[in-house]
């Protein structure tokens, strides 16, 4: 906001209060650095919430032991991330409800920055960083740089640039992400309908915009300790493809097969040109994210095509 100094800044970041949730369901080592890390901000949070999404794995006991001043909610049957951070909504007392995952590490000032980003911009109602693999696997796992790249081919130097603006901007991921909490109760929170762990949140960044409501990026990474092999990045892409069909469902205009094949070729095509502009095996890594996506696409195609058959039989 025009007029305001550092000072005044300041003011208003110290007194925003903050609700972490975080949603998680058998990561109980990678959980346990998570916590560690939102526990030492800079700017403490009045909360952290975890809801543990049915673990099996002795995450209660983690979390209630060596971490007491953590609100701590399992929920009785596995019901998805989208449902376990609705009901970490439903427990947040904060002004403002910061998400990120429970294998990622945000930085000591992650709520100190965020809260400034609110405190500049009074007419936004979420503000958002990015997530990255670790340095030292940037430098080193395939999978952690393909990632990256493939971060910059879609945003460009937007990537590094702190803006305004709607769904276009980068971000708002649940890895890294807070909104005002009254924004979150009047859109009802994400959507349970994904029935996958991907695409809810850019649902929810989606029908926030269209409200016609600001959001913020800034350039903050907070670090994802994902499983950065070859197995996983092939079970993450189908993920996102499921997502990313699914968000075209709520949007009223699902890709039928034919569309889903032309972007099969489409992707097929780019393996070419990747193969002159990236290191190996960097390229085929890119290849199998982009395949996998359109695997993800068709099983949700056949699923969907397959239960409107039997609806119609």
């Amino acid at each position: 906001m025009p007029g305001q100094n550092n000072n005044q800044i300041k003011e208003k970041v110290v007194t925003m209060e903050f609700s972490v949730v975080i949603a998680t369901h058998n990561r109980k080592d990678k959980l346990r650095n998570c916590l560690t890390a939102v526990s030492q901000q800079t700017i403490p949070p009045i909360q952290i919430i975890v809801i543990d999404d049915a673990s099996t794995d002795g995450t209660d006991k983690i979390v209630t032991t060596e971490f007491p001043h953590i609100i701590y909610h399992k929920l009785a049957t596995r019901s998805g991330p989208a449902a376990a951070r609705n009901q970490g909504i439903r427990l947040a007392q904060g002004d403002i409800v910061a998400f990120t995952d429970d294998d990622c590490q945000p930085p000591p000032d992650w709520l100190e920055q965020l809260a400034a980003g609110f405190a500049r911009h009074p007419e936004v109602v979420g503000v958002s960083g990015y997530q990255e693999a670790p340095d030292h696997l940037l430098q080193t796992n395939p999978i952690a740089r393909a990632e990256q790249i493939a971060r910059y081919q879609r945003w460009g130097k937007a990537a590094h640039q702190a803006q305004t603006g709607g769904y276009e901007i980068p971000g708002f991921g649940t890895n890294n992400v807070a909104y005002k909490r009254q924004i979150l109760l009047e859109m009802g929170g994400f959507d349970e309908s994904f029935p996958v762990a991907a695409g809810e949140d850019a649902d929810l960044k989606w029908r926030i915009t269209e409200k016609g409501h600001q959001l913020l990026y800034l350039p903050l990474k907070v670090t994802h300790y994902r499983d950065y092999t070859w197995r996983a990045e092939w079970a993450s892409s189908i993920r996102r493809g499921i997502g990313a069909y699914w968000f075209e469902v709520r949007r009223g205009h699902a890709p039928g097969f034919g569309r889903i094949t032309l972007r099969l070729g489409k992707r097929l095509l780019s393996f070419v040109p990747d193969l002159f502009r990236w290191p190996w095996p960097v390229p085929f890594v890119r290849l199998l994210s982009r395949l996998g996506d359109v695997v993800g696409q068709y099983q949700m195609a056949f699923m969907l095509n397959k239960n409107n058959h039997i609806g119609n039989g």
